[in-house]
């Protein structure tokens, strides 16, 4: 029988391998970086709108400039974002939590406040894992940030 920790790090590990190697993975490692003090900070349900809207301006910028660079470079940043949210939302899958096809943000916010405080100390939990494990598997390049 595996402890919660060791799931919890199991979980990251399968997360962080899909984007080892991959063109955004020094993006998803610089969010990674970010996320649990974003969420102490800001809460999970801000943090995911903001990421989703990041996702989706940093898409808007690139469609905008005509720069074949500058539109590699936002979609690398998108994918990041939708990477990293997609592994959030797995992990509330995997826990039993989110069982529905509710988006993200609408979830969050029907939860009573007992539920998201619960919820939002195991993102947390959760997202210090990812970062650890995508600092040590991830090559940092210096272009994440």
């Amino acid at each position: 029988m595996r402890s919660k920790v060791q799931k919890l790090a199991q979980l990251a590990y399968e997360c962080v391998k899909e984007v080892k190697g991959k063109e955004f993975a020094s993006k998803y490692l610089a969010y990674a970086r970010k996320l649990p003090s974003m969420i102490i900070y800001n809460g999970l349900l801000t943090t995911v709108a903001f990421a989703k809207t990041k996702s989706r301006k940093a898409y808007a910028k690139a469609e905008v400039k005509e720069g074949k660079k500058d539109k590699k470079e936002k979609n690398i940043e998108v994918l990041a974002w939708k990477i990293l949210l997609e592994h959030l939302e797995k992990f509330l899958n995997e826990e039993g939590i989110k069982q529905d096809n509710k988006d993200l943000i609408q979830f969050l916010s029907e939860l009573e406040v007992q539920e998201y405080r619960f919820i939002n100390k195991r993102v947390l939990e959760f997202s210090q894992w990812l970062k650890r494990v995508a600092e040590g598997e991830i090559e940092d390049e210096g272009k994440g940030n």
